[in-house]
């Protein structure tokens, strides 16, 4: 190993490389020896990117050979060599990969191993994307092995992350087909945040999908909720071509889920500023307002959240004619003084 630390590593790199691929493609008792040889450059102390394209490709080569899961530690060892020493929280590097139709049998061996650190390899290589690559087309083949993964033992911290990503660049639709409990699970397991996004536009308009789908209205935590009304004060476009329907103030009204109709009502009242289309029944402020009412009586400190949300927009398309509290103020008068005894 002395080799790869001389100042010709990218030349002994793609020599190396060779002999490997053909090693990989060769039926021969010596190839027992595979796993061990790639092991060994785990060890290795420099890590780039010129390696890390001839780890994909070995991967590549390895799909391409076996058809069984015989191999899949040769693939496991393989991955990990060119991804596991690269950072997830940018998708942004260097390398250009070619992504292969033989790479698409990569979703199920690794998923199938069951190892968190594998499996974040995968995504990282399929995530990332440079001058020369995007992400991988078949990235949406993850979603439903994603789903399963809900309910799978304690999940690395370095996978979370991988998934977060992951769930960002995919979106809703794919997880509906795969069916939306799993994605359910796999939020509150994320615990997603602001700082966690890498496009909060495209988070938004997955959470807005979920959130308006019959399973969503109940099934999202309100964390989600909320979140969802931070995304939208920071990205009222997430709103255009989307009508915001009164079933789910009705639905969440049954049910007396305040804190969520809360945030909803937020959304609403953002959709209405910016000039975004209302359902029929809510085509007017004065419509509005006395839902909102019924939401202020049962909850009074939504007043404050619901100015701080609305009042955060710019230049909006519509003036309300009167503030939350001032609406408030009118048909509780006497809210402050319970309040306060």
């Amino acid at each position: 190993m002395l080799l790869f630390s001389s100042d010709h590593f990218d030349q002994t790199i793609s020599q190396f490389s060779l002999a490997m691929e053909a090693a990989i493609r060769i039926s021969h008792p010596q190839c027992k020896l595979l796993p061990h040889i790639l092991a060994r450059f785990h060890n290795l102390k420099v890590r780039n990117d010129h390696l890390t394209m001839a780890a994909y490709e070995w991967c590549s080569i390895i799909c391409e050979s076996h058809s069984s899961l015989e191999n899949r530690e040769d693939l496991l060892h393989a991955l990990k060599i060119g991804f596991r020493h690269r950072s997830l929280k940018d998708d942004w590097i260097q390398a250009e990969l070619t992504h292969m139709e033989s790479h698409q049998k990569m979703v199920d061996i690794v998923f199938q191993s069951g190892e968190s650190e594998a499996i974040a390899d995968l995504v990282c290589a399929w995530t990332s994307r440079s001058g020369a690559h995007e992400p991988h087309p078949s990235l949406k083949r993850c979603a439903e092995y994603f789903a399963r993964l809900s309910h799978l033992p304690p999940i690395s911290p370095r996978l979370l992350q991988a998934m977060t990503k992951t769930i960002e660049l995919i979106g809703f639709q794919e997880f509906e087909q795969a069916g939306v409990e799993g994605l359910t699970g796999l939020l509150d397991r994320l615990h997603v945040c602001i700082e966690d996004m890498s496009n909060n536009g495209q988070w938004g308009n997955l959470l807005l999908l979920f959130i308006c789908s019959p399973e969503g209205i109940q099934g999202v935590s309100h964390q989600y909720w909320e979140l969802l009304v931070e995304l939208v004060v920071l990205n009222p476009w997430i709103l255009e071509g989307k009508t915001c329907s009164p079933h789910i103030m009705i639905s969440l009204e049954d049910t007396e889920a305040w804190d969520k109709l809360e945030s909803w009502m937020g959304i609403v009242w953002i959709a209405w500023s910016w000039g975004c289309e209302l359902d029929k029944e809510l085509e007017t402020d004065e419509k509005l307002e006395r839902i909102t009412l019924s939401l202020f009586q049962q909850r009074p400190g939504a007043v404050q959240k619901l100015e701080q949300w609305v009042g955060n927009l710019y230049h909006p398309k519509r003036q309300r004619s009167k503030s939350f509290q001032q609406s408030f103020d009118e048909v509780c008068p006497n809210a402050a003084q319970q309040a306060a005894q």
